[in-house]
């Protein structure tokens, strides 16, 4: 039998890179497991969230997954009894949402949050994130009221949004502090500004943080952040591997090292380096889903659908639509049975489970019905 050729998709666009751009700047506190094992920063008021708890009033609180053991140790008058249950339907749907916008918002109309709370590292929340922060201020019913280097908090119906005036506050709180644990808390409270596309001040807190201790790895891997959200991909880079040559395995300075090396075109070399990412991080559908896309760009497809695989078990123990994946698991696996007709089974199997997800949106629908019609014509099979 012919080889089985398949039209191609149109290049997948590269969708995440602003989301990459703001994920990569937290400094340390990508990899908490690892922190205290380094010399710096080792004041409690950095390595944990101790500051952005003391500052929670809630009736109703809604939560994501990470910070659930910070809340049962330090705020457990903020949980409920079914939220202490670590098996109940409330708290596995409230660890889910940040994911699934529309997942949060059923929850919103059972629970009616008055205060949401985000801990860690935002590649964990980003879609909630934005989801949160409408583009048209006056159209949000929450809006952020509270930053620091661990945590968003959002209040509904507050008056005013945060603005990075509100910060100051955070500095006076860490006067007292090592000018090495000062600079970590700077540099990575820059990182959530960056999150929020707060630019300009976060340059302004890095460069206080630069200014008490320039060789922290946190600072050069929070300028690196910087210079990916305005687009300087040469010089992010070099803060990157500044980084690097200091810590071998920093996050931030490999996330950051594949955004830029992906924004120039060195899909290869990205992907290389998202290997090194998912040694490193535990995981997490947003990470999986950007290694996937470089896998596709690198044309490392048995690597793509490894990836696609894994983000489709984790979508259905945990609840939420794979429709998606599966779409571009049935592309990848359609454009490996061009060489091997044992993936034109598979490729029919997850194009049909695309098409079985009613939230799978119309172009793909279209071109997966499309893929389906043609293997099945040239490979002769149901």
């Amino acid at each position: 039998m012919p080889f089985l050729r398949l039209p191609q998709s149109k290049p997948r666009r590269i969708a995440v890179l602003a989301l990459l751009a703001v994920a990569v700047c937290g400094g340390g506190i990508w990899l908490w497991r690892k922190i205290e094992a380094r010399r710096n920063p080792t004041d409690p008021l950095v390595i944990t969230p101790q500051v952005a708890l003391a500052e929670v009033r809630a009736r109703s609180l809604y939560y994501n997954g990470l910070a659930v053991p910070w809340l049962e140790r330090m705020r457990p008058d903020l949980l409920t009894a079914e939220d202490r249950e670590v098996e109940s339907p409330r708290r596995r749907a409230l660890v889910q949402a940040p994911q699934n916008p529309k997942l949060f918002r059923q929850l919103d109309r059972q629970y009616r949050f008055d205060t949401i709370l985000l801990v860690g590292e935002p590649s964990n929340y980003r879609r909630l994130l934005d989801h949160l922060l409408e583009p048209e201020p006056e159209k949000r019913d929450f809006r952020l009221v509270y930053l620091d280097h661990w945590a968003f908090v959002f209040k509904r119906g507050a008056v005013r949004e945060w603005q990075p005036a509100d910060a100051a506050p955070l500095r006076q709180r860490i006067a007292g502090t090592r000018p090495p644990d000062r600079a970590a808390f700077l540099a990575m409270t820059a990182g959530k500004m960056l999150a929020i596309r707060q630019i300009e001040a976060a340059k302004s807190w890095l460069d206080a943080a630069n200014a008490l201790n320039e060789n922290s790895v946190d600072v050069i891997g929070g300028y690196a952040g910087y210079q990916i959200a305005i687009g300087r991909w040469v010089e992010a880079e070099a803060y990157a591997d500044k980084a690097l040559k200091l810590n071998p395995d920093f996050v931030p300075a490999l996330a950051a090292k594949v955004v830029a090396m992906r924004a120039t075109h060195h899909n290869i070399d990205a992907f290389k380096y998202s290997e090194r990412l998912n040694r490193l991080l535990p995981e997490e559908p947003v990470r999986l889903w950007q290694h996937a896309q470089l896998a596709h760009e690198a044309k490392e497809i048995p690597a793509e659908i490894t990836a696609l695989n894994r983000l489709v078990e984790l979508a259905r123990e945990e609840g939420r639509p794979a429709g998606e994946y599966e779409f571009f698991l049935g592309e990848a696996h359609a454009h490996e049975a061009i060489n091997d007709l044992e993936h034109a089974p598979l490729a029919l199997d997850h194009l049909r489970r695309a098409l079985a997800d009613p939230l799978l949106a119309p172009d793909k629908r279209k071109f997966a019905a499309e893929r389906i019609a043609i293997i099945r014509e040239r490979t002769g099979l149901k």
